[in-house]
């Protein structure tokens, strides 16, 4: 079963908790980031109950920025309120940085990320924490951290939207058994094992062959209307669903569609415009991987 964490977060320690996320994937933990309502200092709601509803862990970077912080304050409530009304989520305190703690994590274990020259030993610690093992050869380089970074804001400053779920890193979809996914997306598929998710920013199709998703499209509206004869970068399309560059290999490239494979997960994820007007469309495959 794979294990789930929320990170909550001040802005001003993106740069930890991006790391701390990437980390946690190669360790085949799902985490719950939505950097663009913590740039802009006030998470909503609705949303951190969604996310804090969908994990098994709740974890909050403490540092001066954070405790100070209203929105993060709030999303702490939330999960103590969880917590206190016996819902399965636990709360991890991560110290970054020195702090005056909230009163109700006085005296809570708390995983010490104070010291950066030991952060294999603390992070070690966090894993065991959640009842994964370490593994120290997957952890990821600073290049890939940096690569994810760049994409995140490049999506910033490209002003698209950073993708929040069910959205965000949408290649976890891939080999989900369909009822799975209905659960994760919250929506039913339909009669041909389809489904379909849509709001303001996204249209997302998850395809199914036999009772397993086998093909995940995504169309980011803000790309619209795009041509076919107009170049794009794809760092910033992927950024805004949370994926760096050095995660894939560049297969071929042409003006209105870049192929890459996804050597670590066995896929090939391609960036395109299907047609005069369209929003690119970000897709991922296992089928035609190495083809």
């Amino acid at each position: 079963m794979t294990v789930s964490v929320f990170l909550s977060h001040n802005h001003r320690d993106k740069d930890f908790v991006r790391k701390l996320a990437r980390d946690l994937e190669s360790h085949g933990v799902r985490y719950w980031l939505d950097e663009a309502e913590m740039k802009i200092g006030d998470s909503l709601i609705q949303k951190i109950r969604e996310g804090i509803d969908s994990v098994d862990f709740f974890a909050v970077v403490l540092s001066p920025n954070s405790v100070e912080a209203p929105w993060v304050v709030n999303e702490l409530d939330v999960a103590m309120n969880h917590q206190i009304n016996g819902k399965p989520i636990k709360v991890l305190p991560i110290l970054l940085k020195e702090c005056e703690l909230p009163g109700f994590l006085v005296g809570k274990l708390y995983g010490d990320f104070q010291n950066e020259a030991q952060y294999e030993d603390s992070f070690r610690t966090l894993i065991n924490s959640i009842g994964l093992v370490f593994n120290k050869s997957v952890m990821n380089s600073e290049r890939s951290s940096n690569s994810l970074g760049t994409a995140l804001d490049k999506a910033f400053l490209k002003s698209l939207p950073l993708m929040s779920k069910p959205f965000h890193r949408p290649f976890q979809y891939m080999g989900m058994p369909i009822h799975k996914a209905e659960a994760e997306v919250g929506a039913t598929a339909n009669s041909v094992g389809n489904i379909i998710f849509e709001n303001d920013d996204c249209r997302m199709l998850l395809e199914a062959e036999g009772n397993f998703i086998s093909y995940v499209e995504v169309d980011l509206k803000a790309t619209a209307p795009h041509n076919q004869n107009q170049e794009f970068d794809s760092e910033p399309v992927l950024g805004a669903l949370s994926i760096g560059l050095t995660e894939l290999d560049l297969e071929r490239k042409k003006t209105h569609y870049h192929t890459y494979y996804d050597h670590r997960r066995k896929l090939k994820v391609s960036v395109s415009c299907l047609y005069d007007g369209a929003p690119l469309t970000v897709a991922f495959s296992s089928k035609y991987y190495g083809m």
